[in-house]
């Protein structure tokens, strides 16, 4: 069921009562909307599993309130990594680090690594609070299809099997950056709203982007496995004239920036620059399995910035990829 206690938290406490009784809950972030149970409980973690249809290699992401529940997460935390925490939270970044035992295997995936974050929502640091535990969550969707950025979305994937809390649109919506901060260089596994440029800034370390698994398994949330893909054939294009030219010959639903919505009437927009389009993508997506046309063309943004995660979300969601990766 879908929350809707507008003002209030109402819904927020109810949600915490259902983490505190061994369920799972979706709650809003400032990424997307997460499907949360309580971090330290093993059975209920597995119900986030069972309910997305997501590999059990695939580590979760334990979100806090306060960094007093650190010490019970990792192992240790170096200096830089104590630095992004300070000044990069609450907010879309996850840390990796090594975790202490009593982080359950299910929740780390198998590895002996946990990623951790404070998200910058006041719903979800309510929830942690009031449920007086930290929670693991990934994206509030099905496994593969585009993530939630409203509760109707989740509601979609979910209809009544999940207790949702409804706190709007998020204000990112891209996934959070994930940094392995275990070893210096650092290396980025997932890109998000934090830039390389942003962590190399407060650490004073070397950055580096690892947004593929060498080997298949994936070393962190979001590190493997197609995501975000629609129902529809989705051909993504860096070439502005290919992008084009496919549309009017393939009479395919277009997504792409404002600037573009004279090439066809069956248009969706990522707004005017690459910060909407990270906050509408995952809308466009689902909004254009719901419109008239077999086949969607999607066009890139500029590849910096907020644009990195936003092409790295498109290419992960394609169908066919147009002029390479």
């Amino acid at each position: 069921m879908v929350c809707r206690e507008s003002g209030s938290l109402v819904c927020v406490k109810k949600g915490a009562n259902i983490i505190r009784n061994g369920g799972v809950v979706s709650f809003p972030t400032e990424t997307v909307y997460g499907l949360g149970a309580d971090a330290f409980n093993p059975d209920a973690v597995r119900q986030i599993f069972a309910l997305k249809g997501r590999p059990a290699d695939n580590p979760l992401i334990v979100h806090i309130d306060t960094l007093y529940w650190l010490d019970f997460l990792y192992e240790y935390i170096p200096d830089y990594a104590r630095a992004m925490m300070e000044n990069l939270w609450p907010g879309p970044l996850s840390i990796i680090l090594p975790a202490k035992g009593s982080v359950p295997s299910v929740v780390r995936g198998g590895l002996p690594t946990v990623a951790v974050r404070m998200p910058a929502h006041p719903y979800a640091l309510k929830l942690i609070e009031y449920a007086g535990t930290p929670i693991a969550a990934p994206s509030a969707n099905l496994s593969g299809r585009p993530s939630p950025t409203s509760a109707q979305h989740v509601f979609e994937d979910f209809g009544d099997k999940v207790f949702i809390i409804d706190g709007g649109s998020v204000a990112v919506g891209v996934e959070s950056t994930v940094v392995d901060a275990t070893d210096v260089p650092l290396k980025i596994y997932r890109l998000g709203a934090i830039t390389p440029e942003d962590i190399q800034k407060v650490t004073g370390k070397p950055v580096e982007i690892h947004v593929k698994p060498k080997d298949g398994r994936p070393l962190s949330p979001g590190h493997a496995y197609r995501h975000y893909a629609p129902e529809k054939p989705l051909h993504v294009f860096k070439d502005e004239e290919a992008f084009m030219r496919f549309v009017e010959e393939h009479g395919a639903i277009a997504i792409a920036l404002e600037k573009y919505r004279d090439i066809t009437d069956r248009f969706i927009s990522l707004g005017s620059d690459e910060k909407d389009a990270a906050a509408r993508l995952y809308m466009a997506l689902r909004d254009a399995d719901r419109m008239e046309g077999e086949v969607i063309a999607a066009l890139m943004v500029e590849n910096e910035g907020v644009g990195m995660a936003v092409n790295e979300r498109m290419s992960r969601a394609a169908t066919y990829i147009h002029g390479g990766e």
